[in-house]
């Protein structure tokens, strides 16, 4: 298991707002989105940048409708588990795998046969 520690910090009342705003629309907890930023600028990479895993995710999910939005978040939040290593990581690969197909499965519109006949 991966030690964490806690780090505290004071901000404006705007600039939590804009994170909040930033959080929601990403679909994780305002204390991850912190972290990623944190952790985006010590290692020299852009905030918002995905791993590639991250990335397919993303375009699985273009394609599904609104409705699949919470289960977009769980698999964004297992591909980032897989993309930092560590324990876990198996575990969250199979789980994303599983999901990911379920998600294609029951969200994609079915072929409609009478439209193929024709």
């Amino acid at each position: 298991m991966t030690t964490s520690v806690s780090l505290s910090t004071r901000v404006s009342p705007e600039l939590r707002e804009r994170l909040l705003g930033q959080a929601r629309a990403r679909g994780v907890a305002l204390g991850e989105l912190a972290r990623d930023l944190l952790a985006a600028g010590v290692d020299g990479a852009q905030p918002g940048d995905r791993g590639d895993i991250s990335d397919e995710v993303e375009c699985l999910f273009t394609s599904l409708p609104a409705e699949a939005g919470i289960h977009r978040a769980v698999c964004l939040a297992l591909a980032r588990t897989v993309e930092r290593g560590g324990g876990g990581q198996v575990a969250a690969a199979n789980r994303l795998l599983e999901l990911t197909r379920w998600a294609r499965h029951y969200f994609e519109p079915e072929d409609d046969l009478d439209d193929l006949v024709r």
